[in-house]
């Protein structure tokens, strides 16, 4: 029989492997852009917390600061991708 530890770990595992806000890449990162406002000044903010995954590996995205072009979050360029693919 499997510990009450052992099921917590396994559960949590369960719960980030299918979050259904995390975007697998392909090759570029797509982003959903209804979960970014375009502010006025050009730089992208995230309305809501995300995940998505970069060559880097799985970056979380938090509403906070916004993104300006050419700024590297995760190793991508968020208000770039956004600029390509919501504009």
């Amino acid at each position: 029989m499997l510990s009450r530890s052992t099921l917590s770990g396994f559960y949590a595992l369960m719960l980030v492997a299918s979050s259904a806000h995390a975007q697998q890449p392909t090759g570029q990162a797509e982003l959903d852009c209804s979960r970014f406002t375009h502010n006025p000044d050009g730089s992208w903010s995230v309305k809501q917390p995300l995940e998505l995954f970069s060559e880097i590996g799985r970056v979380r995205i938090l509403p906070g600061p916004p993104f300006k072009p050419g700024m590297s979050f995760g190793g991508l360029d968020i208000a770039g991708l956004l600029d390509q693919q919501c504009r």
